[in-house]
C-alpha cells in the first residue's frame, strides 16, 4: 500500500487506494504493450505516465463500478461548519486614504504651545514627535493641567495609523494615563475629551473599512456622509497631509492590535464619561461593532475588547426598553447568513442583564427571519414566555425544512426537477439552518432567571423537541452532519430536563446550563 504524503500531513483516502489500483493495472498492461511494441521491432513510440497531467479522461478517470462503490461508502463530514463563515469587512488597499503616521504633524493641527514641553514637541520632526510622546513627556507635561484637544486628537489618530505594534500600544497607555488624570480634576467644569462618532468612523474608516461597512443600515445613518468624514479629518491635517496621504496602503494585512487599541480607549471613554454619547450615536456604535466583527480574520482572535465596549454601551443607553427592539431588528440585518447571524448574538455578553435581555430577544427576532416568520413583538425580558418556542420547534423539523428548499429551487430549476446531487446538497443545507436554529432556542430558554410557573413550558418544549425534531433525523454513518444535529438536540434536551428538576436556579447555575458554542 502506497502512502501520500503532501505538505507533511499523511493522507491515504478510499477514493485514492481504488485509484492507485486502477494506476497499477495500467501499468501492467502498459508494460505488456511496451514489451510487444519492442519484441516486433516498433520500439516505444508514445510513452504515458501515470497521472499525467496530458493523458485523456477516459484514462486518468475512475471505473464506473468504481464511482458507485465510493459513493455508497463516501462519508460527509464537512456540511455544519465549526465556524461562522464572516465577512470581508477590511479593503487594506483602501487604508491610509485619509491619514498615515508620516502625514500625521502635530503642528498641522493648528495648536499653539504654550509650556517648555508642548514648544519642544512643536519644534520637533513627526518622528522625534512620536519619541517624545512614547518616552512619557506628555504624561508628564499634563499630569497636573487638562491636556488640549488637538493634541487628544492627534494622539488618538496616530495610535489607530501606526504600523508598529509597540508603538501603538506605547501611544495608547500615553492617551489612557491622560485621559484618566485630565477626569480627575474635579474642579474642571468640562469633561474629559472623547472621540465623538466621527472621530470613531474616521480611524476605522482609515483602516480600509467601506463607510457602507461602518453604517451599513439605510435606515440608521449618523448625520454626516464619506464625503464629509474625509473633508473634516483633512481640514484638520492641514494642506500638506492631505497632498501626501494619496500614497500606497499602510496596511498589507489586519491591523488587529490598532483595532483592538482603539476598542480599548473607547472602553475606557464610555466607562469615565458615560452620558458622553446620544442613545442614537450608541446604537451605532454598536451596529458598527458588530458589523466589525464578522471580519473573516477576526474568527480566531478573542474578542473581549470588544464585548467589554458593547457591555458600557448597553450600560448607557438611556431608553434601554425602548431600543432594545430596535437593536434587535437592526443587528438582524447586519448578515444573511444564518451562522454569522448566530455569531453575532453569542458575540453579547450575557454576564449581565441588559447582555442576557438582548442576546435572549435577537434570538427570537432571528429565529423569526429564519422561519421566514413575520416579526412579532418582541416580549420584554422580565415577562418572556418560554411557550412561543412550542410553535418555533414544531417548524423546526429538517424534512420539512428541505422540502421548502426543494419547492423553492425546483422554482428555479427550466425543467422543474432536481437531481440527486442537488437534492444532498439541499439536505445539507436544510440541517445546517437546524443546527443554528438550535443553538438560538437554547439561548432564548437558557440565558435568564425562570419561575417554577414556567415548568410546564420546559415539559411542552421537551415533548416538541422529541416530536418534531429528534424522531424526524434518521441516521447515517456516511451522512455525520445529521448526527451532529441530533446530538445537539440531545444536549438541548438534557438541560431542558435539568431546569425543570430545578425549579429555581440561580443565575450563577444558569450559566452553567448553557454555554453556547457555534
Amino acid at each position: 500500500m502506497k502512502e501520500h504524503v503532501h505538505s507533511g500531513t499523511y493522507t491515504n483516502t478510499l477514493e485514492r487506494l481504488v485509484k492507485e489500483m486502477e494506476d497499477t493495472q495500467r501499468l501492467d498492461e502498459l508494460q505488456k504493450q511496451l514489451q510487444e511494441d519492442i519484441r516486433q521491432g516498433r520500439g516505444i513510440k508514445s510513452p504515458i505516465r501515470i497521472g499525467d497531467q496530458d493523458s485523456t479522461d477516459d484514462e486518468d478517470g475512475l471505473l464506473e463500478e468504481h464511482r458507485e462503490f465510493l459513493k455508497k461508502f463516501s462519508v460527509t463530514i464537512d456540511a455544519i461548519p465549526d465556524h461562522h463563515p464572516g465577512e470581508e469587512i477590511f479593503n487594506f488597499l483602501n487604508s491610509g486614504k485619509i491619514f498615515n503616521q508620516y502625514t500625521l504633524d502635530l503642528r498641522d493641527s493648528g495648536f499653539i504651545g504654550q509650556s517648555a514641553v508642548e514648544k519642544l514637541i512643536l519644534k520637533s520632526g513627526k518622528t522625534d514627535q512620536i519619541f517624545l510622546t512614547t518616552q512619557g513627556f506628555l504624561t508628564s507635561a499634563y499630569h497636573y493641567v487638562q491636556c488640549p484637544v488637538p493634541v487628544l486628537k492627534w494622539l488618538f489618530r496616530m495610535m489607530s495609523v501606526h504600523t508598529d505594534c509597540i508603538v501603538s500600544m506605547q501611544i495608547l497607555s500615553t492617551l489612557m494615563e491622560i485621559t484618566i488624570r485630565n477626569d480627575t480634576f474635579s474642579d474642571s467644569p468640562v469633561w474629559p475629551w472623547i472621540p465623538s462618532l466621527s472621530d470613531v468612523a474616521a480611524v476605522f474608516f482609515n483602516m480600509g473599512i467601506d463607510f457602507k461597512s461602518l453604517f451599513p443600515l439605510e435606515n440608521l445613518q449618523p448625520d454626516f456622509n464619506e464625503d464629509d468624514l474625509v473633508s473634516e479629518t483633512q481640514t484638520t491635517l492641514g494642506v500638506k497631509g492631505s497632498e501626501d496621504s494619496s500614497c500606497k496602503p499602510i496596511f498589507s494585512s489586519l491591523p488587529e492590535t490598532n483595532i483592538l487599541n482603539v476598542v480599548k480607549f473607547l472602553g475606557l471613554c464610555t466607562s469615565i464619561h458615560p452620558e458622553g454619547y446620544q442613545d442614537c450615536e450608541i446604537m451605532l456604535l454598536i451596529l458598527m461593532l458588530f458589523k466589525m466583527s464578522l471580519e473573516k480574520q477576526l474568527k480566531q482572535i478573542p474578542l473581549v475588547d470588544f464585548q467589554s465596549l458593547l457591555i458600557n454601551l448597553m450600560k448607557n443607553i438611556r431608553d434601554w426598553n425602548t431600543k432594545v427592539p430596535e437593536l434587535c431588528l437592526a443587528i438582524n440585518e447586519l448578515s444573511s447568513h444564518p451562522h454569522n447571524l448566530l455569531w453575532l448574538v453569542q458575540l453579547v455578553p450575557n454576564w449581565t442583564s441588559r447582555g442576557r435581555q438582548l442576546r435572549q430577544c435577537l434570538s427570537l427576532v432571528i429565529i423569526s427571519k429564519l422561519l421566514d416568520e413575520k416579526h412579532e413583538d418582541i416580549p420584554n425580558a422580565n415577562n418572556l414566555q418560554i411557550s412561543v418556542l412550542h410553535r418555533y420547534l414544531v417548524q423546526m423539523k429538517p424534512s420539512d425544512l428541505l422540502k421548502k428548499m426543494v419547492l423553492k429551487k425546483r422554482a428555479e430549476q427550466p425543467n422543474g426537477t432536481i437531481d440527486d446531487s442537488l437534492h444532498l446538497e439541499l439536505e445539507k443545507q436544510a440541517y445546517y439552518l437546524t443546527y443554528i436554529l438550535l443553538h438560538l432556542v437554547g439561548e432564548v430558554s437558557c440565558s435568564h432567571s425562570f419561575s417554577s410557573g414556567q415548568r410546564k413550558h420546559f415539559v411542552h418544549l421537551c415533548g416538541a423537541l422529541e416530536k418534531h425534531v429528534k424522531c424526524d433525523i434518521r441516521e447515517d454513518a456516511r451522512l455525520f452532519y445529521r448526527t451532529k444535529v441530533k446530538d445537539l438536540v440531545a444536549r438541548i434536551h438534557g438541560k431542558w430536563q435539568e431546569i425543570i428538576q430545578n425549579c429555581r436556579p440561580t443565575q450563577g447555575q444558569l450559566h452553567d446550563f448553557w454555554v453556547p458554542d457555534s
